[in-house]
């Protein structure tokens, strides 16, 4: 680990020590969190639910966020059912290089998953569809209020005629086909997937879990408490979640907030860049019922 790097997480550790998340329906801890390029690649949210269990008893039972799941059941599962999955399939198939189906588990139940589908078109852009399953775009602020959101970021439309031409038959058509994610709150059960374009596969995967409420990136949002009360929190612990803050506008640039989850339970990184382009900050997780 390099020493900077180093020094970074024992001065978080130094203020994270037997600290809980300040806004939650139950506690969790604050913990410091490192991701070194060298060792884990370049980080995008993809690659970090790839590669990381949540630290929060029972949540980590589950294991790592996403995996990678087979492709010909899913297609026999879900893209078979009616004539109308059968031509949506075809046109996604015929219009790209390859496919893939990642599972995506939620943290409050590790059972609880659904899967989304994703490929390369022919001209180089990254397709991706999800069902749209049930989310509150919730919104963390430093006052504790939670916020009912909506979608982040911006839609990208296809740069290509024929990727453009995909996208105005496939969407209308996704739109009223159901599904059922049998492993998702006992067997869920609606109408409609989301499709999403991209330049790039991250571009692709962040606006697609975005659009389903499940990933969501922020401006930084401060982890110290915005409160007029007193009586709401310790002096000790006041200082230390703004040392927290201080410590990571200090030495971290691009610094975000990012929310992942769906139900009740979320982790939240407040996460920035660091001069040798590694990413550090902390993470919790929250209970919001």
């Amino acid at each position: 680990m390099k020493s900077n790097n180093v020094k970074l997480l024992q001065q978080l550790a130094k203020f994270t020590a037997d600290l809980e998340f300040p806004w939650s329906d139950s506690d969790y801890p604050i913990y410091p969190f490192l991701w070194e390029r060298e060792v884990s690649g370049e980080f995008t949210i993809e690659n970090l639910f790839r590669s990381v269990t949540p630290q929060f008893e029972p949540y980590e039972e589950g294991g790592k966020i996403l995996k990678t799941a087979n492709l010909e059941d899913y297609l026999k599962q879900v893209w078979q059912k009616t004539p109308k999955h059968q031509k949506a399939i075809e046109l996604l198939k015929n219009n790209t290089l390859s496919l893939e189906v990642a599972e995506i588990r939620s943290l409050d139940n590790p059972p609880d998953t659904f899967k989304i589908l994703l490929g390369q078109t022919k001209s180089g852009e990254w397709i991706g569809i999800a069902p749209q399953i049930p989310a509150d775009f919730e919104e963390y602020t430093p006052t504790g209020d939670m916020i009912i959101g909506e979608p982040l970021l911006p839609i990208y439309l296809p740069q290509t005629a024929t990727n453009f031409e995909l996208l105005n038959k496939l969407e209308p058509l996704l739109a009223d086909l159901d599904f059922c994610e049998i492993n998702l709150l006992g067997g869920f059960t609606d109408t409609g997937f989301i499709l999403r374009f991209g330049e790039t596969r991250e571009s692709m995967f962040n606006n697609l879990l975005d659009a389903i409420g499940f990933a969501r990136t922020f401006p930084f949002q401060k982890l110290t408490p915005d409160t007029d009360s007193e009586d709401d929190f310790e002096e000790e612990y006041m200082e230390a979640t703004q040392g927290i803050d201080d410590l990571l506008q200090s030495n971290l640039t691009n610094l975000h907030t990012y929310l992942f989850g769906i139900g009740c339970c979320y982790n939240i990184y407040f996460i920035g860049q660091t001069p040798d382009g590694d990413v550090a900050g902390v993470v919790s997780m929250a209970v919001w019922s």
